[in-house]
C-alpha cells in the first residue's frame, strides 16, 4: 500500500513537472497590430449602438457588458499605439472615454 501511494505521488511530481515545463516553454502571445483593434473597436462601436437601439430585455446588464468589452478594446488599442492609458481594468468614465478617443483621432487613427 505504500509502495503504491508512493509510485502514485511520483507520476503525480513528474507529471506537475511536466506542466511546468510545457509552461516555461510557452511563447508570450504577439499582440494584435494596431489595424486589427481598430477594426475590433469599430465592430464594437457598432453593437454598443444596437444594443442602445433594442428593446431587448436586461438592456442594462447588456449594456454595461458591451461597454465594459469597447473601454477594453479601447485600451488595448491605445497602448499599441503608444497612447497613454488610465490605470484599473474596469469601465472607463464618460471622459476617460472621451480623451481616449480624441487622443486616437488627433493622432490620426480612426475606427
Amino acid at each position: 500500500m505504500v509502495t503504491t501511494l508512493g509510485m502514485v505521488a511520483l507520476a503525480l511530481l513528474a507529471a506537475l513537472l511536466a506542466v511546468v515545463v510545457a509552461q516555461r516553454a510557452r511563447r508570450p502571445a504577439e499582440p494584435l497590430p494596431p489595424v486589427l483593434l481598430g477594426l475590433e473597436l469599430a465592430r464594437m462601436a457598432k453593437h454598443v449602438r444596437l444594443v442602445e437601439e433594442s428593446d431587448q430585455p436586461w438592456k442594462a446588464e447588456r449594456l454595461a457588458a458591451t461597454t465594459l468589452a469597447y473601454d477594453l478594446v479601447l485600451r488595448d488599442y491605445c497602448r499599441s499605439v503608444d497612447l497613454p492609458v488610465p490605470e484599473g481594468r474596469g469601465s472607463l468614465s464618460r471622459s476617460q472615454r472621451f480623451e481616449m478617443e480624441s487622443a486616437l483621432i488627433t493622432h490620426g487613427h480612426d475606427w
